[in-house]
């Protein structure tokens, strides 16, 4: 069995596919939908991805997207998230709160705020007080795969598992629960960390940078991960998270030219069939919109299995 828990929120075999909602403080962030400017804002875009059928809601005080402008101070970050965070727990105390930072600093104070999870985009690896702080509090955490520098001569699958297990050796040394360790195998052209400009407040990467191999371009790469979820999740033995809403890569796929904005119905095809390959939860901007595509695709990859369908399809369906 493959199962780990954000929270009280379990994940994994026998468990629905879970929704992980984007709200950000961050107005650096790629998609503007999906930032708000004040808590009384926070509470009432919460409020609808409740509705809606959220499970955890994931928030953000300053962007990582590396082709944009993003760093900013720690006590920034500070200021924009533990106000939310404080505000969320105390309208919905029974939901589960995820913070999006690398940062040890801002982790502890969200986590003394009441979050539940720690979501790192560098695989605990930007910050080394990290993973001390995440066992202290015994909570949960989401790990995205991150080289500290490209590895040539692997392909794209192997080394974001790589990656991943290094983190995962991180955590577990430190002392974090191991029922308590998701993966996300970070789709999104994420650089090296010896280059990233959200850790060391350089310049911007090209949209078109290449994680050291020619041969596997941005959107090749994250393609790849995406349809490769089932073999992440079984080499590692763990829950795997991915977000590909309204990511750039997904032009490249819809062979146009859109902004963020237009690119909803890439991200719910993207992220169903990431569902049929046997992911265990989706982060995204559209709730709603992710909801109904996750649930057709959870209820058709029954299906694959012909040994499950019709009556594994009608007993999930009663």
């Amino acid at each position: 069995m493959i199962v780990s828990f954000l929270g009280r929120l379990a994940l994994g075999d026998g468990y629905s596919v879970r929704l992980m909602g984007v709200v950000n403080v961050s107005h650096e962030s790629f998609f503007k939908g999906s930032v708000v400017r004040s808590v009384d804002e926070a509470i009432r875009v919460v409020g609808g991805m409740v509705s809606n059928g959220v499970d955890v809601i994931d928030v953000g005080g300053m962007s990582t997207a590396p082709y944009n402008r993003t760093w900013v101070s720690v006590d920034e970050e500070l200021n924009r998230v533990v106000p939310i965070v404080r505000a969320i727990k105390r309208e919905f105390p029974d939901l589960v709160v995820s913070v999006d930072t690398f940062r040890s600093r801002v982790a502890e104070e969200a986590l003394n705020a009441g979050a539940d999870v720690i979501n790192d985009v560098t695989g605990l690896r930007g910050d080394p007080g990290m993973a001390r702080v995440v066992a202290n509090h015994g909570a949960s955490v989401v790990i995205m795969a991150r080289e500290v520098r490209p590895t040539t001569g692997l392909d794209p699958v192997t080394r974001t598992i790589t990656a991943l297990r290094e983190s995962i050796s991180i955590a577990l040394n430190a002392g974090v629960d191991e029922r308590r360790i998701v993966v996300d195998p970070g789709v999104g052209a994420w650089p090296p960390l010896e280059i990233d400009p959200a850790l060391h407040g350089g310049e911007p990467l090209s949209p078109d940078y290449v994680r050291g191999d020619p041969r596997y371009p941005w959107y090749v790469w994250d393609s790849m991960l995406i349809m490769s979820v089932g073999r992440i999740r079984s080499e590692l033995g763990r829950p795997v998270l991915i977000g590909i809403s309204r990511k750039s890569f997904l032009t490249k796929l819809m062979r146009r030219n859109a902004p963020p904005e237009g690119r909803l119905y890439a991200s719910v095809s993207a992220e169903a069939i990431a569902v049929l390959m046997g992911v265990d939860a989706v982060r995204t901007h559209n709730v709603a919109e992710t909801r109904d595509a996750v649930r057709v695709a959870e209820a058709l990859r029954l299906c694959l299995n012909t040994r499950e369908c019709p009556e594994g399809l009608v007993k999930f369906l009663a």
